[in-house]
């Protein structure tokens, strides 16, 4: 669901397996709700919907989509712009399968000033959302698919499991723990498959990882990453980005948004951001290997 493989675990403990397996299916039918909700991909959901009328009048929408807009531009406003929903006019013109080609520059140029978060408009009260430039296009793959996590472990933990992990394609939630042991979420190595630098140990956190390893192409020797800048609607310069971050935040919505963010700054500049938000913290792996962790994991990051 939403575009990755999605997993829940519950630790039972004395539980009963038959109400945790009917707990597990009722969180994937929410991953599967929300999806319906905030998926750019379906072409009946409601951002669909609102992406089709960008420019026109009001649409009405779910309330958990007005809630997704409204978690986006606080974030947007917080980073400068950095996390940026209405990337995706910009979006639509990349694709980064093997052999792929970049847009023209001209393209970009033509899509860019489509590219601003102040832009989108949310009526909590009337449940509505409007897109004020025609031709805008909203994708929320960096923080819906953290959004329909958290939802999933609220609803095991509504149904008495609170020993949990949700996680999809990156994006984990962790609750409680597994037994007296809190849990364990590996830090991916990006230059080994199935290989870790290292592991955190959470309780009740989210964990979310990006890189710029996993979907690129190379076009005349230059490498691009399916990251991209909303300043200039291309992807960021492999030589000085990250190659991954792993945002640690209290939900998996904000760790998703803020992990695209920081992903989109200099290694040494989203530390220096994740320093200054208490809220956050994170591990970094630069473009030469280097590992950086923020102060506030020095404790529960063990590194391989």
């Amino acid at each position: 669901m939403m575009g990755t493989r999605v997993s829940i675990a519950v630790w039972l403990g004395d539980g009963d397996p038959a109400k945790a397996q009917a707990a597990i299916t009722d969180a994937m039918l929410e991953i599967s709700r929300i999806e319906a909700i905030a998926s750019e991909w379906q072409p009946d959901s409601d951002l669909s919907l609102l992406n089709a009328q960008a420019g026109g009048e009001p649409v009405s929408v779910a309330p958990e989509l007005i809630e997704i807009l409204d978690r986006a531009r606080t974030i947007s406003a917080r980073t400068e712009g950095l996390f940026d929903v209405s990337f995706y006019a910009v979006g639509v013109l990349w694709t980064f399968k093997p052999g792929a080609e970049p847009p023209s520059a001209e393209a970009i140029s033509r899509e860019l000033p489509l590219v601003n978060w102040r832009e989108i408009e949310t009526d909590p009260t009337a449940l509505t959302a409007r897109l004020r430039l025609p031709g805008m296009k909203v994708g929320l793959g960096a923080i819906a698919k953290g959004y329909a996590v958290d939802r999933a472990a609220a609803l095991l933990a509504e149904r008495g499991f609170t020993d949990t992990i949700v996680e999809a394609g990156g994006d984990t939630y962790v609750s409680g723990a597994k037994g007296t042991r809190s849990w364990r979420v590996g830090v991916q190595d990006p230059d080994q498959a199935g290989g870790r630098i290292g592991s955190l140990h959470a309780r009740d956190q989210a964990v979310v990882t990006s890189g710029n390893y996993a979907r690129f192409f190379v076009w005349e020797g230059v490498h691009y990453t399916h990251i991209l800048d909303p300043r200039t609607g291309w992807p960021i310069p492999a030589e000085r980005s990250p190659k991954s971050v792993t945002l640690v935040a209290t939900d998996a919505a904000t760790a998703d948004a803020y992990c695209t963010a920081v992903s989109v700054m200099t290694p040494a500049a989203g530390l220096a951001f994740v320093e200054a938000h208490d809220e956050l913290e994170a591990v970094i792996i630069g473009p030469d290997g280097t590992v950086l962790v923020s102060s506030g994991l020095s404790e529960t990051f063990k590194a391989d």
